[in-house]
């Protein structure tokens, strides 16, 4: 079973700037164009590698999930680079912000096992994914997970995937799954 996990940001990290609208000429010298976006704050740059990752995870046989309940780890990273702790105001120059001090991830996609882990999509059954960071908390879809402290300069953040059995009965064959990420900070 071959197992493609794609990480796509879903933060508040860079400039978005959304091509909603469209550029008509009504006439030669005349048009439109409309733009929709957002500036968003943020403490820390986020490393183009860690920004949109595919992961190819080894086949893992069933007679090992059966054994162990738990697939073989699958380390990932979301690298943070250039973080500040200081915040100027925008609105008042010459001023500051109170300091970030915190940084927190939430992992999002489809769920299985009832919300606790993220759904996989293929023809191999019985097997879900299971994310987990260095110190051990295990990442819920869509719940914000522990508070981080945030540290100036780069940081690294380490994570490992795994299969999980969902419950229903093994079958062997290929799957896949979205799993979205947004970072915040506090």
């Amino acid at each position: 079973m071959n197992t493609f996990i794609r990480l796509a940001v879903a933060s508040s990290l860079t400039l978005f700037i959304s091509p909603y609208g469209f550029a008509q000429a009504s006439s030669q010298g005349d048009g439109v164009v409309t733009l929709g976006g957002e500036v968003v704050d943020s403490a820390c740059g986020l490393e183009a590698v860690s920004a949109d990752q595919t992961i190819e995870m080894d086949p893992e046989p069933i007679g090992r999930l059966l054994r162990h309940t738990i697939g073989r780890p699958q380390p990932f990273q979301l690298r943070l680079v250039n973080c500040t702790l200081s915040r100027p105001d925008p609105s008042r120059p010459g001023a500051s912000l109170p300091d970030w001090e915190h940084l927190r991830v939430t992992f999002d996609g489809p769920s299985d096992m009832d919300g606790r882990t993220f759904a996989l999509f293929g023809s191999s059954e019985g097997v879900a994914l299971h994310i987990q960071d260095a110190a051990g908390e295990e990442s819920v879809p869509g719940v914000p997970m522990a508070l981080r402290p945030l540290v100036e300069g780069d940081m690294t953040l380490h994570y490992t995937l795994r299969l999980v059995g969902n419950g229903w009965p093994l079958a062997a064959g290929p799957h896949s799954a979205a799993v979205r990420f947004k970072l915040e900070y506090f």
